[in-house]
């Protein structure tokens, strides 16, 4: 063939490549734009698929039909988590309510300015109004004026997406519906279009499930755990809102270092300044020896050899993915970072001449 010919079909073939990308790019665009509303579901429905797909894989050693499995996988998610969750959604929400309704400002802040303990601390941070006590106080019941009638907004919006949230809930179990069941296709068929070696896939692969399973166990299950020793544990104390208390301890759970005791600690604090030793004492062995000693045992074991980032990296993945991307982002942001420490691996590996093959 002639070096002119070679040239020509040269020549032509990249016309055809370029051809090929620009309408992959419109298309993938217009895609986008159609698919972006479910992209939050498609999320959830990954991750539910992932985490459960133990029961699904238990379920198929006695009934040989997929879809069949994976619609018993489903009712199964439905049954023992969802049911549960929306209860107790509904029980923060009246207990919120409750708190916003009965709190009285003048009173709280009369408690906390009377107290020996706390007014000592008033008076050492009166130094960011110029030293000026009174001055701090009106700024602290300015603000917790203003937290209380942001939950409260918070609260009275929330009613307002239940007929959007429950559309959304169902989208999220119908499609993870089909990625139980034809689940194992889609990842060999998104792994055969990875452009890396064999290794490489399988790296990023066991990357993406481990993170999403670390994630999960390691973060949410732990923070649902906590909340509820926490929430039964003031129930039997007698302590108001303990759902809500019990809430509150599970978001605390992600605060680097303090954790849960972010919640219990205070309480009991509170409940032994109050008078009521025996109560305080009760929360504090609860606290230390059950709930927080949870995040020092249980926490480690799960995560151990599954991830190698630094905690504080995925604590601010998690913010930074919540932030942009909803209550999803707490996955999406850990697995974004992991991907990109991946890919930057597999890129010195290329570079360094050391790739795998």
């Amino acid at each position: 063939m002639s070096p002119s010919r070679k040239y020509r079909i040269s020549l032509e073939r990249s016309f055809y490549v370029w051809i090929l990308l620009f309408f992959i790019g419109i298309l993938g665009y217009l895609n986008y734009q159609i698919l972006k509303s479910f992209f939050a579901a498609g999320g959830w429905a990954i991750v539910i698929a992932l985490v459960f797909h133990p029961i699904f894989d238990f379920v198929q050693k006695y009934i040989k039909y997929k879809g069949l499995c994976a619609l018993i996988t489903i009712v199964m998610v439905i049954v023992l988590f969802l049911f549960p969750f929306v209860f107790i959604s509904y029980q923060i929400i009246l207990e919120a309510g409750e708190v916003i309704k009965n709190i009285n400002l003048p009173e709280l802040i009369n408690t906390i300015t009377t107290n020996p303990v706390l007014a000592k601390i008033l008076s050492k941070l009166s130094f960011i109004t110029g030293g000026d006590v009174a001055s701090l106080e009106n700024l602290i019941k300015e603000e917790l004026a203003g937290i209380m009638k942001n939950v409260a907004f918070r609260i009275a919006h929330g009613f307002g997406d239940v007929v959007s949230s429950a559309i959304n809930l169902v989208l999220t179990f119908f499609i993870a519906f089909f990625f139980l069941k034809d689940g194992d296709h889609f990842v060999r068929k998104i792994i055969e279009f990875l452009p890396f070696a064999e290794a490489d896939k399988v790296s990023i692969k066991n990357q993406t499930k481990n993170i999403i399973y670390t994630t999960f166990y390691g973060g949410i299950l732990i923070a649902i755990l906590q909340g509820t020793i926490l929430g039964v544990t003031f129930y039997f104390l007698g302590m108001p809102s303990a759902t809500l208390w019990g809430f509150a301890t599970a978001i605390a759970s992600f605060i680097p270092v303090l954790g849960a005791f972010a919640v219990w600690g205070p309480a009991s604090i509170y409940l032994l300044l109050k008078g009521y030793i025996l109560k305080g004492i009760i929360l504090i062995l609860v606290g230390g020896l059950i709930i927080s000693s949870i995040d020092n045992v249980l926490k480690p074991i799960i995560i151990k050899g599954k991830v190698n980032l630094p905690l504080i990296f995925i604590f601010l993945s998690v913010l930074g993915g919540i932030k942009v991307f909803g209550l999803i982002g707490f996955i999406i942001g850990p697995l974004i970072f992991s991907l990109f420490v991946s890919f930057l691996e597999i890129l010195k590996n290329f570079v360094g001449g050391g790739e795998h093959v």
